[in-house]
């Protein structure tokens, strides 16, 4: 019997997360003569290809390890696409652990003229979340699209021309992005997308170090994507800033200039300490809430120079 999906995961070091997310495959309840998995690596070293190659006589579907040069996830995953000819393909990062039921549910989410179905990502539970870890949630479909949890009709995957190159194909945070413009590219060809809320995957939570938070490096890209796709510009908070923080931070600082002349519109700064201090927190209670408006300033205030930075780069603006 062929397969009816294949799966695709790429790949770039970090074996033992990758083995993770493979030996979820074996548990799927979705018969393992109906799919493959296609692992592309463009690590540095031999691992990962080493690793898949011992993995593959265990596990009871047909597993495959590919190599290629670094140029991001977005080419890897267009090598692994290239190598089947199954109706359905399953993106999968390598970061992420797969449900029991996640390829039976994606599959079972197309219907006629569906060509994109995103499934539900949440953090990892068996590892405690905080502000400095990194991690992934997708509860509803989202108008990005990423692709660690999503599964594509091979028709409409051809047409809209996979994935382009990351900006930073050998870094270990990309830039991004190569999924959003897949996946309205092949909207405005008119093909729906749906979403599968039961498809779930579990993402890695990793801790991350205070500069990592507070300097989110693919918001650079975010202007240019608007640039491509003006349609997102209705997702955006009033069609020019990435989110509500952005405008009232933006709003802040107008109010800070302008309290030079006009003391009074110091009090435009109110909407985003209300917005930064009233926030949900773990940890912080009562007047040490103000802290989290001191920390998020930071936070905001470096998301706005990369905002700014993408924005002059690709002529597009988004604060």
């Amino acid at each position: 019997m062929s397969a009816v999906v294949s799966v695709v995961i790429p790949a770039y070091g970090r074996t033992e997360l990758l083995l993770r997310c493979v030996r979820s495959l074996a548990l799927q309840t979705l018969a393992p003569d109906r799919f493959e998995v296609f692992v592309v690596d463009s690590s540095p070293d031999g691992a990962n290809e080493q690793a898949v190659a011992a993995l593959a006589a265990t596990v009871p579907f047909p597993l495959t390890c590919l190599r290629k040069s670094p140029e991001g996830p977005g080419p890897s995953r267009n090598m692994g696409a290239r190598q089947n000819d199954s109706p359905f393909i399953a993106f999968l990062d390598s970061d992420c652990v797969a449900s029991p039921r996640w390829l039976a549910e994606g599959l079972g989410t197309f219907q006629e003229g569906v060509g994109i179905v995103q499934g539900r990502v949440l953090a990892d539970p068996e590892t405690p979340t905080g502000v400095f870890t990194h991690y992934i949630v997708i509860e509803s479909e989202s108008h990005f699209y990423e692709t660690a949890n999503i599964f594509y009709r091979r028709e409409a995957f051809q047409q809209c021309g996979g994935f382009p190159a990351d900006l930073a194909p050998r870094a270990d945070r990309p830039f991004g992005g190569e999924d959003t413009v897949a996946a309205w590219t092949a909207k405005r060809m008119g093909w729906k997308t749906a979403f599968a809320r039961e498809a779930l995957v579990y993402h890695e939570v990793r801790p991350i170090t205070v500069k990592q938070w507070i300097c989110i490096r693919p918001l650079f890209m975010v202007p240019l994507l608007v640039r491509r796709f003006p349609e997102l510009r209705r997702f955006m908070f009033g069609g020019y800033f990435y989110d509500r923080a952005q405008g009232l931070l933006l709003l802040a600082l107008a109010g800070a200039a302008g309290a030079f002349w006009q003391p009074w519109l110091a009090a435009l700064a109110i909407p985003y300490v209300l917005h930064r201090g009233m926030g949900p927190s773990k940890t912080l209670t009562g007047p040490l809430r103000l802290l989290r408006v001191g920390a998020y300033f930071l936070r905001d205030t470096a998301s706005l120079g990369y905002l700014l930075g993408g924005s002059v780069r690709f002529r597009a603006l988004l604060l």
